[in-house]
């Protein structure tokens, strides 16, 4: 998967865990009913289990579509001064 397409998913994901943590917390004070979904009540800490696994995959897209671009950037931009940069120039250099 290439990098823009883990920044959608990054944000998709980060914005289900927002949608989940807020339906949480609704629900824990009786704004709303649990949901009943299949014949199932499904309670405040299933809300807050998916509100979790949602944002974590929202963490790990955006370091993989974010994280790895940031890095090549610093080690191109550092080789590019180290190879302009007179080795006298250089702090720490012995004269």
């Amino acid at each position: 998967m290439n990098r823009e397409a883990c920044k959608f998913f990054s944000g998709s994901f980060a914005a289900l865990g927002y949608a989940h943590a807020a339906y949480a917390v609704a629900t824990s004070r009786g704004i709303i009913n649990e949901p009943v979904f299949l014949g199932r009540r499904w309670g405040v800490g299933f809300m807050w289990t998916e509100a979790a696994i949602y944002t974590a995959l929202a963490l790990a897209l955006g370091r993989i579509g974010w994280g790895a671009e940031v890095g090549e950037q610093s080690q191109s931009t550092h080789a590019a001064q180290t190879a302009t940069v007179p080795l006298e120039a250089r702090p720490g250099s012995v004269d």
